[in-house]
């Protein structure tokens, strides 16, 4: 029985070890830490993917995304100043286990590379002038 035990022991420890130092998906929190503003912030139509804006370049928007990994959860804020007068700020959490940054409502996908994060939302909404219809959020940032 001994065995066994030490057995089950060796085969959890690693995943332990996964899960507190932060995830399967090929970063941990602190390489996400940090101030990060975005370069691009797109919506992209869920149905036509040729209609897609990026308002950052069509209408100056800007974009930061703070994240204080000192803290558990790790903390994040944002502040979204849309170029046409609407300024939005929000908060929410990482989980890095699942690879998911929450602002307010909305869920984010992480792609981490570097000094590079690309965040996802699939769920959105935008009108390109004929009414609203779905898209996919796509913000690419980088750290400052």
């Amino acid at each position: 029985m001994l065995a066994v035990r030490r057995f089950s022991l060796l085969l959890v420890t690693p995943l332990l070890s996964a899960c507190a130092g932060g995830t399967l998906l090929g970063f941990e929190i602190g390489d996400i830490g940090g101030l990060w503003t975005a370069s691009a912030y797109e919506f992209v139509s869920n149905t036509t993917s040729t209609d897609r804006v990026d308002i950052i370049d069509r209408d100056g928007a800007f974009f930061t995304l703070s994240v204080d990994d000192g803290v558990q959860p790790p903390v994040v804020g944002s502040t979204l100043d849309d170029g046409t007068g609407s300024r939005t700020n929000r908060s929410g959490t990482v989980d890095i286990k699942d690879g998911l940054i929450t602002l307010g409502e909305d869920s984010f996908a992480v792609i981490h590379d570097g000094n590079r994060m690309t965040l996802t939302n699939e769920d959105g909404v935008f009108d390109f002038g004929s009414g609203t219809v779905s898209v996919t959020v796509v913000i690419t940032l980088d750290r400052l």
